[in-house]
This record gives C-alpha cells, structure tokens and sequence, in this order.
C-alpha cells in the first residue's frame, strides 16, 4: 500500500516537472522573441489531472501540461488594422500633394501663373502709354510667352502627378496579390497542422503579420471560421481569400466593362487603369469586375491613390469630369487656358469691322498697320493658340470651344502658346470708325484694342471683368486672376487638411500598436518574474522527485 502511494508521488512530480520544464521553455521563446514582428507572447495552460478516489477520500494526482496559446485580443487587433489603414492612406495622399502644393508656391522662388498674369497685364498698361515703342511689344510678347509657358508647365506636371499615381496603383495591386496568396497558403497550413486541439501559434502570428501589411494596400473585412481558416472580403462582399485560394487581381486598362466609346481618359489623354478581376480568364478579358469603385471608398495606399488620381464614370466624358484631387485642381488650370484661348481672342480681333459680310472682320491691326487674320491659318487665335488649332467656320470668326474641340483634344492648357511672333506683330490699335464699313481707320498711337473702346472691352479691361467658368468639378464666376489665386488657396487647404490627417492617423496608429503590444507583447519583466516562479516549482517538484526516491530505498531496505 505504501508503495502504490510512493509510486504515485513519483508520478505526479515527474509530470510536475515535465510541465514546469516545458513552461521554463515556453518563457525563454518569449524573451528569444521579444523583439520579433509580429509575434505574439505565448503562455502555457496548466491543468489539475483529475482526482483519484480512495474509499471516500479523493486523492489529487498532480497538474499536467494543456495546450500552449497566444496572448491576443482580435478586437485589438482588428483596431490596429484600420488604424494602419488610415495612416497609409493619409500617408501616399501627402505625398502627392506636397507635390501638387510644390506647383503652386507662395514664397516667390519661381514664378507662377498668377505672377505671369500679373506681368502680362501690366505689360498690356505699359504699352498703352507708347503703342508704337518696339521695347515695350517686345515685353507684352515676353509676357505672353511666359505666361503660356507656366500654364502649359502647371498642367503638364499635374498629369504627370496623375500618371505617377495611375502607376503606383498598379504596382500596389501586384503586391496585394503577392500577400493574399501568402495569406491563403498559411491558411491552408493552418488546416493541415493543427490537431488535437493545440493551434499553430507561428502560422497564426504570420498570418496576423499578414492582414497588417495587407491594410496598408486595401481596406478588407475578415471572418474566421472554426477551423481557423481567414477569409478575406471588400465591402462590396467580393472574396479576395476564400479559405486556401485568393482571387488574383488585375490593373487593366481597357476592361470588359467599359461602355461604348471608352472611359474617358486621363489629363495627359490617355487611359487609366481600372483595379479588376477576371472571373473567366478563358473568354479572353471579357469579364472584370470593376473594383475602383469599392476600393475609392476605403483606405489603404490603393484607396488614396485613387481618390487623389481620381475615378472614371460610364458618363463623364472629358478628363475633367473624373472625381479626383489632382483633377479638380487641374480643371481650374484648364479653365484660364480655355478663358485665354477664348475671350482673350475673341477681344484680340476686335469687334466685327462690318455686317454686310458673312464672316467676322477683325477691326483690330498692329504696328504696321496688318490685322492678326494676316499672320496665321487660323486668325481667331490669334493671340493664344495651341497645337492642332482649327478654325471651325473656315473663315475669320470669334474663337469659341467648338474651334478648340474639333481638334480632337480634350486638354488645351497643356498645348497653350502665344501666338504673336514679333513685337511689330502684335495689334494694339482698333478702327476708329468701327461698324460702319469700308477701310480701317487708325490713328497714331492707339491703343484701344488694350483700352477698350465704347461698347466693346479691350484686353487689359479683361482683367477685372468677372466670368462664368464651369469645367468638369470647378465652377465659378470670377476673374482670371481671381481663378488662379482660389486655386492656391484650395491647394493650400488640401495640403494642410491632408498634413492634420496624418498626423492625427499616425498618432491613433500608435496608440494602437500600444495597445496591442500591451496585450500581446512581450515584457522581460514579466517574462523573468514568471521563470523564477516556474523555476521555483521545477525546484520543489525535482525534491518531490528526490523524496520519493529516498522513501522506495528504504522500503527495500526494510523489506531486504
């Protein structure tokens, strides 16, 4: 009888110290891992082994090892995810418009347009005081030119910010694809390894690593099934991980779903990509799904970049009618090149000489005496102009957009140039018996196609007229000048919103990564208090051991 208790006693201290000896190991992969990615501190789940019964007395039997587990909380863990979403997406959008608010500097260390639109104007009232003196056209020419040249400069860089963007999105797609498919094979050795109950820590901690660096390309929702598999999902339901299989997405540029005639292009005109999937690979791409939509609407570096490069609808049909940051700012840039092509050159050519013809006659003439219909194929630009310009009436008429539109081309601040070559080119003078017919009457000095005449503004009076502009998301009635200035401030605002955002993003980001670590992290503190207790009970259970060893000896002794 008393053997059977020893060799009980023996029993429960040899499992004591199995279980005391594995916590011990478990303690050291922590400390081994404290500074590790990602990985989550472990514990080990000890448990009574159940009681033995001797008559009426239940009798203990020890404590014996249970599974080993991961100190998470996937509520924390799920806030870490959207706030690393929102800071990648607040991050890539800061970016690029440090870069777009790089075209509109305040400090004066290159000159902008509405520099060059200051210097053109007063080019323009400092000839009205010597029509005839070569010094001054020569500056009106030079004003011009510039003038033309940081309006082409400004749209050209911000299609350009829109194609960088255009091509971030497609190389964030290729990465997403990359960690969905990891994603997915972790899920699928999850399945293949985890028996008994007892989890695959490692994988699940890699799998966790996973969605973390996934939030910062998308925004996704998650369901974990009870056979621990994740699936990964859009708000618009679409599986991206389906338990072991990921769909692989696509950046296309002319997909299946696109209406007659195409989306409507970009700001340097031509086509922007679409983030898709090809649900039937085998018909040749004629199945996408159209994912930018979904994706807009989140956060991530995809959903920033598509809400700064902007997305297309089935009904827009110009590259400024695309929903967009960097395209709002650009529809505003367009309308004072559209207001140059247009009004100015309609005031440029002066008001109609006579009626009693079919087409306009320009009433305008410069130094030597010519009208601006005698220098280029296409007189009503006669001022601004851009390449591929077409006069639509075939004869001399006032410029309007159907002149601009027929050239095929959606985007003309990106193509504006001056057109007066010379300085004795440039037509100052107007006729002075205007309307009333027959051969132009001038008179030296005259600067009334600057000035104005009764009736009718000249190109300086322009300057404080007010006008209705309506492109793409822009509408206003102001003055050119007045378009340029609200554009900096707009800038402005965005940047400054996008820099508040970033700021208040990162910092909700760490908060949360200070949560999290704080439930999952490992603490050598903790970890060394919890070896001291382990070692402490591995010590009095190897006693336990030593004791009961010396109790068998001297039975046999007793009984030899």
């Amino acid at each position: 009888m008393a053997s059977n208790g020893i060799s009980a006693l023996l029993d429960m201290s040899g499992r004591a110290l199995n279980v005391q000896s594995q916590a011990i190991r478990v303690i050291g992969n922590n400390i081994a891992n404290v500074n590790t990615p990602g990985y989550s501190r472990r514990r080990v789940e000890i448990n009574t082994v159940d009681p033995q019964s001797v008559g009426e007395v239940a009798l203990g039997n020890g404590a014996q090892l249970g599974n080993v587990s991961r100190f998470v909380d996937q509520f924390v863990n799920q806030q870490l995810i959207d706030r690393s979403n929102d800071r990648s997406s607040a991050t890539i959008k800061d970016e690029f418009l440090s870069r777009l608010q790089g075209l509109f500097p305040v400090d004066g260390s290159v000159p902008t347009i509405g520099d060059n639109l200051s210097k053109f104007f007063a080019s323009l009232d400092d000839l009205t005081t010597n029509p005839s003196d070569v010094s001054l056209r020569s500056n009106v020419i030079e004003a011009g030119r510039a003038l033309a040249l940081s309006i082409r400069t400004t749209a050209n860089e911000l299609a350009s910010l829109q194609r960088q963007a255009d091509g971030r999105i497609a190389t964030a797609v290729t990465q997403v694809n990359t960690i969905t498919q990891q994603i997915a094979d972790v899920n699928a050795q999850i399945e293949g390894s985890e028996t008994g109950g007892q989890e695959n820590l490692s994988l699940r901690d890699q799998r966790d690593q996973l969605l973390r660096e996934l939030s910062e390309k998308i925004t996704f929702d998650t369901v974990v099934t009870t056979e621990g598999q994740v699936y990964v999902t859009l708000a618009n339901g679409f599986g991206l991980v389906t338990g072991a299989g990921a769909k692989q997405l696509e950046f296309n540029y002319s997909p299946s779903f696109s209406p007659v005639g195409g989306y409507a292009k970009g700001l340097d005109e031509t086509s922007m990509g679409f983030v898709v999937y090809d649900y039937d690979p085998s018909v040749g791409g004629s199945s996408h799904i159209n994912l930018n939509d979904v994706l807009v609407q989140g956060g991530g570096e995809i959903g920033g970049l598509l809400q700064f490069r902007g997305t297309q609808r089935t009904t827009d049909t110009g590259p400024f009618d695309t929903r967009g940051d960097v395209v709002d700012v650009a529809a505003r840039i367009e309308a004072i090149g559209r207001d140059l092509l247009t009004r100015f050159n309609q005031s440029y050519v002066g008001p109609d000489e006579t009626t009693s013809v079919a087409n306009h006659q320009s009433s305008s003439f410069d130094l030597n005496d010519i009208s601006p219909s005698a220098y280029t194929a296409t007189p009503v630009f006669g001022l601004f102009n851009f390449t591929g310009v077409t006069d639509t009436t075939g004869t001399i008429g006032l410029a309007d957009t159907s002149d601009m539109f027929v050239s095929g081309y959606n985007s003309f601040s990106r193509r504006i140039d001056f057109a007066v070559q010379t300085a004795e080119a440039f037509a100052a003078g107007r006729d002075l018996d205007l309307g009333t017919g027959g051969s132009l009457v001038r008179a030296p000095g005259d600067a009334t196609n600057i000035t104005g005449t009764t009736g009718y503004n000249g190109l300086a009076q322009l300057r404080g007229q007010t006008q209705n502009y309506a492109i793409g998301s822009f509408s206003s009635s102001s003055t050119i000048e007045d378009v340029y200035s609200s554009t900096v401030t707009m800038v402005g605002g965005m940047k400054a919103r996008s820099a508040s955002n970033l700021q208040a993003t990162t910092d909700q980001e760490t908060q949360a990564k200070e949560l999290q670590n704080s439930v999952s992290g490992v603490s050598l503190d903790e970890e060394f208090a919890q070896l001291v207790l382990f070692q402490k009970a591995f010590e009095a259970s190897a006693r336990m051991v030593k004791v009961g060893d010396d109790l068998l000896s001297e039975i046999v002794q007793l009984l030899g």
